[in-house]
């Protein structure tokens, strides 16, 4: 008998702080440390995740670990897009495999990745022909690790990981006063 997936949630509302990021947030400010070290927790922030696999990390472990990532979202749906695009290179492309099933329930093939930025309300982070990621940060084809080098680096990836969030969140409560007019939906 074949094991369910259990899911289960993560955020990226909070970010590492490995080493090379320490000189970069000791130059942001007082207004920019409280700003972007300690975020509000909202549904724009949060995602789930398949978790099954006891021979390789899960999905959410994955993006956490592997140091061209680092947890950035944006860069872990380009290694989705290139999974649904038959693209075989990308940092996560192991761990997606593993988990192949859970991303075939998204439509019909060539209309996968289109569902699951649809069904998680990622169109923020995409271009509208949904051919391409749009980056927190410029994007080196996976030559450098994942996190901000600099404080302006650093101020650019939270700025636009805070604007994600809030977009996300909006088109998130707006698919539910739409689909779901007796759920009040609070700000």
């Amino acid at each position: 008998m074949r094991s369910r997936p259990i899911f289960r949630s993560a955020s990226y509302t909070t970010y590492m702080r490995p080493k090379a990021l320490v000189d970069a947030i000791a130059g942001l400010t007082e207004e920019q440390r409280a700003r972007y070290l300690n975020p509000t927790y909202t549904v724009g922030s949060a995602m789930i995740w398949p978790v099954r696999s006891k021979d390789r990390p899960t999905m959410n472990q994955a993006r956490g670990i592997r140091s061209l990532i680092s947890d950035r979202m944006d860069l872990t749906l380009e290694c989705i897009r290139r999974h649904y695009a038959g693209e075989p290179e990308s940092p996560l492309a192991d761990v997606i495999t593993a988990y192949a099933d859970f991303f075939a329930l998204f439509g019909e093939q060539e209309e996968r990745f289109r569902c699951f930025v649809d069904f998680f309300h990622f169109q923020d982070l995409i271009t509208t022909d949904y051919n391409e990621v749009r980056f927190f940060l410029p994007f080196d084809n996976f030559q450098r690790r994942g996190t901000p080098a600099t404080t302006a680096e650093y101020v650019e990836y939270r700025e636009n990981v805070l604007d994600f969030i809030n977009k996300r969140a909006q088109r998130m409560a707006k698919w539910v006063e739409e689909n779901h007019p007796d759920i009040e939906v609070r700000g």
